[in-house]
């Protein structure tokens, strides 16, 4: 049941924003109501990537009583309780570590693809206005049909790498055509969308996808700028909206450091990383708090940017780093390096799953400059789904390692 449960939750992850929270829930549910089960709970500690991501959301929910002050209403502690259940979107990669078999870990990803797909073609209907699109989301000049276009980005990016491994790796030529058609598609959006996180992200995790491809290292980093060059000339002769995002992210320097403007999207960024600074200086080993960080960001801004209408209302700092280091402090922060420094450190002898490693790490190291990426439902949800077939993977090549025959072992030493 909770294998069948992985395959819907991957199908349905990019298509509603529902999914993680129904998902997580299910999960759970079965995973503690099946005693069989139940018993491979010490397993987690076992895995150090897991145990980390564990350890981070239960530090998450610990801030709450280190940072409480007697002056904090209940309705203040019934907030702060809801702004940490995104948090708990993460914990199913602890149980899909430890769950997920052999038979369906490529069905899984299978299953992310086909729901990709599926985004795809309503992405592309709305773009040639066949269909219309929820106007409380963006416009139809930025095709983004079931989370906000720096999530989809990221979707996107992550979809593209995985399936240029595939066409790399596939010895069928019919089935590598299909994988190019698909990547261009993926590629093809990514650029249309107002996702310049993703754009920049995919240029990452191509560069590091290509040191996994070649034993030369200057090899793969000449292969990776010829094909980053192709697709960013591709992307500004073709997109109209992707030249736009280039001259708008112009305008804002221009506008911040010539007339002391921080109402656009890359001043907003600066602005709250401004404010934030005082509050770190403050409270630098256990942070500010979940409860009082945005109030106190809010209040720093009515002072320093009096005029400026988004930072006055800011709700987060739109950088995942820095909102774990202003909310938690040093101790939060470093919980969150250790996490990420065991997710790269997973043990993979399989190429694909050692490559989707790669891919995975430095997708969300960057995105994560760029929003709070662990914080967000869909990206969260995707972040436990991929970490969870990775240790899944660790997990069943380590079991098959431990019953090769001590014959067979000799004699592939002696070989």
């Amino acid at each position: 049941m909770l294998n069948f449960i992985y395959i819907l939750y991957a199908f349905t992850l990019p298509l509603s924003r529902a999914s993680a929270p129904i998902a997580t829930v299910l999960m759970v549910l079965v995973f503690i109501f099946s005693p069989a089960q139940r018993r491979k709970i010490g397993e987690i500690w076992s895995l150090p990537a897991a145990r980390w991501i564990i350890i981070f959301v239960s530090y998450y929910f610990l801030s709450l009583l280190i940072t409480a002050t007697p002056g904090h209403s209940g309705e203040q502690w019934r907030e702060g309780l809801r702004y940490l259940l995104p948090y708990l979107y993460l914990l199913p990669a602890a149980i899909i570590a430890i769950t997920l078999k052999k038979r369906y870990l490529q069905m899984v990803l299978w299953a992310l693809l086909a729901g990709m797909l599926v985004s795809e073609l309503f992405s592309y209907l709305i773009f040639f206005g066949v269909l219309e699109k929820n106007r409380a989301i963006v416009f139809a000049a930025n095709p983004t049909p079931f989370m906000h276009h720096i999530q989809y980005s990221t979707f996107l990016a992550l979809t593209a790498l995985l399936l240029l491994d595939g066409m790399i790796r596939e010895g069928y030529r019919r089935y590598q055509l299909l994988y190019l058609l698909f990547f261009a598609v993926v590629v093809g959006t990514l650029f249309l969308i107002n996702g310049r996180t993703g754009q920049v992200a995919f240029l990452i995790g191509l560069f590091a996808l290509g040191l996994t491809q070649f034993h030369s290292k200057l090899k793969a980093l000449a292969v990776s700028a010829l094909l980053a060059l192709l697709v960013i000339a591709g992307a500004y002769s073709l997109s109209e909206n992707f030249r736009e995002r280039i001259q708008v992210a112009q305008s804002d320097i221009v506008k911040m450091v010539e007339e002391n403007d921080y109402a656009t999207s890359l001043g907003y960024r600066v602005g709250v990383t401004v404010l934030s600074v005082p509050l770190v200086e403050k409270h630098p080993l256990f942070g500010s708090g979940v409860i009082d960080t945005m109030e106190l960001i809010r209040e720093g801004a009515c002072e320093c940017f009096a005029n400026d209408f988004w930072l006055k209302r800011a709700n987060h700092l739109q950088n995942q780093y820095l909102q774990v280091l202003v909310e938690t402090g040093l101790v939060g922060l470093g919980i969150l390096i250790i996490m990420f420094y065991q997710l790269a450190r997973i043990p993979l002898r399989s190429g694909p799953y050692r490559n989707l490693k790669v891919v995975f790490v430095s997708i969300y190291l960057f995105t994560m400059l760029s929003d709070i990426q662990l914080h967000i439902q869909f990206t969260a949800g995707l972040f436990a789904l991929i970490a969870g077939i990775l240790l899944a993977q660790s997990r069943l090549e380590r079991q098959e390692g431990d019953r090769v025959p001590i014959d067979t072992v000799k004699e592939a030493g002696n070989g």
